[in-house]
């Protein structure tokens, strides 16, 4: 075994132990069911599966066959296999960034790489949107081959669209990518020489596309994901982290975002080997993601392998005493260490919070960073729930309506994580229940409307003030952040 090996071994080891993590995405419970369900039916459900307030809504789950995968982990070993399954995803992704990168500059800033693990996590882990990561990552990987040395493995790009379009939605955000990409072989001077090339690629897209259709939903798939798009875009970024712009405070990415926007700015104002095409690619995605953080994976893609050539570039320019100076030594010692550090720490939180809800919710409720976005799973207040209301009609924040699908698969809730995409009367159903809990016009005709029984909601919730000074409603629990009322018959 070569040196050289070992230290790829090592590397993406590293890489996998810093993709170790907590699965904190609120969507998990109900994609378990989902998967569940399509392995007991053999069948992939075409309505909503989990509410009462929208039963038999027509629906595509578009992850379908990452749900099955999901709850396939889930159930061989717990939570432990969901975090496995994740720390792969990304670390097959980050693998495939290095293989590009290697093809563009044939040289790798190893300490890059290993802080690119956490970034990715951060962006695409712990959700199913971490498939489109990884795919996309695959056909930049052919495409790059294919531009710099005609590889016919481009021809593979239909096999990963029908892959995408089965994994996850985001496979409309692919064909936009893989259209940009196209579109540079005939637009840049070096390679306006090459029509082959260009027209080959116009093949290859048309036939990614057909691929496309090959899912449970046939048109379907592209109904809904050109649905999400719309309505996120136009109808949620109020409402939605998700879509809202990169550098939105909330939303973690303004450090990236600055660093993208140095590099950029060194890379048009300074000498460098970078190519116009990945100039361009990081110049666009960079302006898209500050319009809406969803195009922040596509721009990673695009700004890793630029980011290995523009340190390597800048380490060959420097002198050897200066790279080899005490400073610079201590500086990269305090990198690889913040690394380790980050490691252990992942392993400790994992192997707490994965050993039963009880500590994944104490985790959620104490450690996870996402508890500053939205309010922590009360599992003690949803045992009860399922203990003493099981057959109520709750309307739940939104966020725990997928946990209790997942702690009481036979639960049916208001309002889960998917349901934002469900259109009512011409709008988000979010919306009808924006308009509940914070006590809009007409909220009381709504709860009627719904049947709903019983409300389970954090304290500082409109909803609750008003239902405390109401005498048809009873609080029958009421702990910490928590409240749950019933109403009186």
């Amino acid at each position: 075994m070569t040196k050289n090996l070992l230290v790829k071994i090592g590397l993406f080891t590293f890489i996998f132990l810093l993709s170790l993590k907590v699965i904190t995405d609120t969507d998990l419970g109900w994609h378990i069911r989902v998967g569940e369900y399509i392995l007991k039916t053999l069948s992939v459900p075409k309505t909503d599966l989990f509410s009462f307030s929208q039963p038999d809504y027509p629906y595509v789950y578009h992850s379908w066959a990452t749900e099955l995968i999901i709850f396939a982990s889930y159930k061989w070993l717990g939570l432990w296999g969901i975090t496995l399954l994740y720390a792969s995803i990304i670390t097959l992704s980050v693998f495939y960034l290095y293989r590009t990168s290697v093809l563009i500059n044939g040289k790798i800033n190893y300490l890059l790489f290993l802080w690119v693990a956490p970034l990715a996590f951060a962006f695409a882990g712990g959700r199913t949107r971490a498939m489109g990561f990884l795919l996309l990552s695959i056909l930049y990987l052919l495409f790059v081959k294919f531009q710099l040395k005609n590889s016919r493995a481009i021809w593979l790009a239909p096999l990963i669209f029908f892959l995408w379009a089965n994994l996850h939605g985001s496979f409309i955000l692919g064909f936009g990518v893989f259209a940009v990409l196209i579109a540079t072989l005939r637009f840049f001077p070096k390679e306006n020489q090459n029509r082959p090339k260009f027209k080959s690629l116009l093949i290859i897209f048309f036939f990614s596309l057909v691929s496309t259709l090959a899912t449970p939903y046939f048109f379907g798939a592209w109904k809904q994901a050109v649905v999400m798009t719309l309505n996120s875009t136009l109808a949620l970024r109020s409402t939605n982290l998700d879509w809202k712009s990169l550098v939105e405070p909330s939303g973690g990415g303004l450090i990236f975002a600055t660093i993208v926007a140095v590099v950029i700015f060194m890379l048009f104002f300074s000498k460098s080997k970078v190519s116009k095409i990945q100039k361009f690619l990081l110049l666009l995605f960079f302006i898209l993601s500050l319009l809406t953080a969803r195009f922040a994976l596509p721009l990673l893609i695009f700004f890793v392998p630029i980011a290995n050539q523009f340190l390597e570039d800048l380490k060959s320019r420097l002198n050897k005493q200066v790279l080899n100076s005490t400073s610079i030594k201590g500086f990269v010692s305090v990198l690889y260490l913040v690394l380790s550090l980050s490691v252990l720490i992942n392993l400790i939180e994992t192997n707490f919070a994965n050993r039963s809800f009880n500590e994944y919710s104490y985790y959620l409720e104490k450690f996870s960073s996402a508890r500053l976005l939205y309010p922590p799973w009360p599992y003690e207040a949803n045992l009860f729930i399922q203990e003493n209301l099981p057959d109520m009609r709750i309307l739940a924040e939104a966020n725990w309506g997928g946990y209790m699908i997942w702690l009481n698969p036979g639960q049916k809730v208001f309002y889960w994580g998917a349901m934002d995409n469900f259109i009512v009367n011409g709008r988000s159903f979010v919306f009808e229940y924006l308009n509940i809990i914070n006590t809009k016009p007409n909220w009381e005709e709504k709860l009627n409307q719904y049947k709903i029984d019983a409300v389970f909601l954090p304290k500082e919730f409109p909803l609750v003030a008003v239902l405390n000074l109401r005498e048809d409603w009873q609080k029958v629990y009421d702990r910490q952040d928590v409240v749950i009322f019933t109403k009186r018959n």
